[in-house]
């Protein structure tokens, strides 16, 4: 086929993806195959699995028709493919160059690259900051809550992991159009935070001592103070004989109780302001953490807010309603109010599972479980109905580091003026909820879906999901090097924030930063900025959080995390900027940077046709991984496209030193079309696109 150096022929479907324009190709040739051999099969119905091809000698693209023989067409799969080139030939599609069938029975598709590549750069240099957006999700109202850390202490590396998967996944969804509200839930009434009330008031009274010294030590902030207290109050309880171990606890239930029934009792402190006070403060010290890693959100709701207005008394009315509870009298659950699960209940005893069915203990206190159900509701805005007849009231909490505004549900401590309230009905009212929460609560998350399932409200359960991850422990050099005995030989090690066993988030951070720091005296380069370092620290630490699989334990290890080659968020960063250094190159070379292709070279590199139609790709990769709700799919892709790109600035020669000038315009826009895409995947991946480093 002779190259044009116009692209104005070209299917608009080309503009869309080249996959599905090739897939209407085949779709199209089949039909009129079937029909031309009399063959009994509806073409719809054939399965077109088009890939790139294995080798390059065989062309762009391959697809096998294999498959095609379950469908009893009467004909080998060689002859089928050979059937299906003659009627592609006949469609004349400008961008084939040649269509070859090879054994067993693959079609084969050469395109006609430059023309294409033509066509894939104007695209995406039009489209801009918009190219591999889609619209698919406009008028739907997703709620993805993540993060929800207890407020008793600083966050730590296992916390990342649920707060980048999360923000991506808010991320990918509001890319495809999707209206995403993004709610972190504060659980400020749990017993976590009871523990560190208490912390707080033995230390008043003489009564606690904390390791390295009572006092907040220089520079500390109160989210790491407050993990001191913890872990001291909590090595106190497990002295459980001693005179001190027994009045802790006994003060942790009263407590406790205080908090979660909002009551101040005669004579003793106010354990609910306390408790507000202390949950207030921790949650400002994890939105700072937080907003380092590139994360915001839209609303916070509070534990407190939700007892306070009654949400789960009017949830528990309504399940006692229906009558879809049991109250046995005997057994482990006596006293209980419990959601009856089938077949499982004969193995109850012995099953851990049952504490996740028991929605009311005998004391008469709420569950998680409990309290997730009625959440779930409320996201869903089930709960504003006369059945349920709660509401809520919603206030600016302030602006945070993105711009983005971040609302609040008003606790009952909250005092604020009416003109910054929002509308109630802006928050929750979900289309689709999201749930991002490690695998071991699988089950009370089954739990909660169920409970709406039987309430009658099965589209809301259906449009439920539960987004399960495994969690984060310590490589076994990482945790030797926090004081744990490695000499068992396993190759990682859990933490526990009681016994003050972890890494936190801001401890790995400033070391990212300090690390990002020494790589550039060790590689004898120029010292970058404490912002350019901060940066690179966290799209080092968001991508190595979402680029495994979900379903895989991450053992932490410091050097991997920053490793600056390889599959690495620092990686990528690199790639970028080092797109970006060509340009500016060529700009000072005195270069005018063209704007459109006016010719364009007879054949492409393989790097260069690589490259393209990994860029291509990208709209389809983004749709693919939304749906899929897949950060790991997402940052695969990136790394395929900075690699592609590290193979063609490898394999070509520089473009600045280029005498061909349709050669050296149509890689100069090559280049600026791999910088748009990849400022788009790296914003779309939560980090902050450094064009120099």
């Amino acid at each position: 086929m002779t190259v044009s150096n116009e692209a104005d022929h070209l299917p608009e479907s080309q503009h869309q993806d080249l996959l599905a324009h090739l897939t209407q190709l085949v779709k199209q040739a089949a039909a009129k195959y079937i029909e031309q051999e009399q063959l009994q099969c509806d073409a719809a119905q054939l399965p077109i699995d088009l890939r790139f091809s294995a080798q390059s000698s065989f062309g762009d693209y391959s697809m096998p028709v294999m498959p095609w023989m379950r469908f009893k067409l009467g004909r080998n799969p060689l002859q089928i493919a050979e059937g299906l080139v003659e009627a592609l030939k006949g469609l004349n599609d400008p961008i084939v160059q040649e269509i070859t069938a090879t054994k067993p029975g693959y079609v084969n598709f050469r395109l006609n690259r430059p023309a294409v590549g033509q066509v894939i750069i104007e695209t995406v240099l039009e489209d801009g900051p918009d190219f591999g957006q889609s619209e698919v999700g406009i008028g739907t109202k997703v709620v993805v809550e993540h993060t929800a850390i207890n407020t008793n202490k600083a966050a730590h590396v296992g916390h990342l992991r649920n707060s980048c998967i999360g923000d991506t996944v808010v991320r990918m969804l509001r890319s495809q159009g999707y209206h995403v509200e993004a709610e972190n839930y504060i659980d400020d009434s749990g017993v976590q935070v009871a523990d560190v009330v208490v912390g707080l008031l033995l230390l008043q009274q003489g009564k606690l001592q904390l390791a390295e010294g009572n006092d907040p030590l220089p520079g500390e902030t109160y989210d790491y103070y407050c993990s001191r207290v913890y872990v001291a109050v909590n090595k106190l309880y497990s002295e459980k004989e001693s005179e001190e171990g027994k009045n802790a606890l006994e003060l942790r239930s009263k407590v406790l109780h205080a908090i979660e029934h909002g009551e101040e009792l005669e004579g003793e402190p106010d354990y609910v302001a306390i408790a507000s006070d202390l949950s207030h403060r921790i949650v400002q010290a994890h939105l700072k953490t937080m907003a380092r890693l590139n994360i915001s959100y839209d609303l916070l709701t509070w534990e407190s807010a939700i007892l306070q207005a009654h949400l789960w008394k009017h949830t528990f009315d309504v399940l006692r309603t229906r009558n879809l509870l049991e109250h046995p009298e005997t057994g482990p659950a006596a006293g209980c109010w419990i959601l009856p699960f089938g077949d499982e209940e004969k193995k109850e005893q012995d099953n851990e599972r049952m504490s996740d069915k028991i929605l009311v203990k005998s004391d008469g206190t709420a569950t998680y479980t409990a309290k997730d159900i009625a959440n779930q509701l409320w996201k869903f805005g089930i709960t504003d109905s006369d059945e349920f007849n709660v509401h809520f009231h919603f206030i600016k909490w302030g602006t945070q580091h993105d711009g983005r505004i971040l609302w609040t549900m008003r606790t009952p401590k909250d005092v604020v003026s009416t003109d910054e309230e929002a509308d109630p009905q802006r928050f929750g009212h979900a289309k689709r909820v999201i749930n991002v929460i490690d695998v071991r609560q699988s089950y009370p998350q089954q739990v909660v879906y169920e409970s709406l399932r039987r309430l009658g409200y099965t589209e809301q359960a259906e449009n439920s999901r539960h987004l399960a991850y495994e969690v984060v422990t310590l490589s076994a050099s990482t945790a030797e090097s926090l004081g744990i005995d490695t000499s068992d030989g396993r190759e990682f090690y859990a933490m526990s924030g009681r016994k003050g066993i972890e890494i936190k988030a801001d401890d790995l951070m400033n070391e990212a930063v300090k690390r990002m720091h020494e790589a550039r005296k060790r590689d004898n380069k120029p010292d970058i900025d404490d912002h350019t370092a901060a940066a690179l620290a966290a799209s080092a630490i968001r991508y190595f959080m979402i680029r495994f699989n979900l379903q895989q334990i991450i053992a932490l290890d410091m050097d991997e995390v920053l490793r600056p080659n390889g599959d690495t968020g620092v990686y990528l960063q690199y790639a970028y900027a080092r797109a970006n250094s060509i340009l500016r190159r060529l700009q000072e070379s005195g270069y005018e940077l063209p704007t459109r292709l006016e010719a364009l070279p007879e054949t492409l590199e393989q790097s260069e046709w690589e490259l393209l139609r990994h860029i291509d790709a990208y709209p389809r990769k983004l749709a693919e991984a939304t749906e899929q709700l897949s950060p790991p799919a997402l940052a695969s892709y990136a790394f395929d496209l900075a690699s592609h790109f590290s193979d063609f600035y490898e394999h070509t020669p520089p473009i600045v030193k280029e005498t061909d000038e349709r050669v050296k315009a149509f890689r100069t826009l090559l280049v600026k079309t791999t910088v748009q895409t990849m400022n788009n995947v790296l914003r779309t991946l939560g980090f902050e696109p450094l064009e120099r480093i």
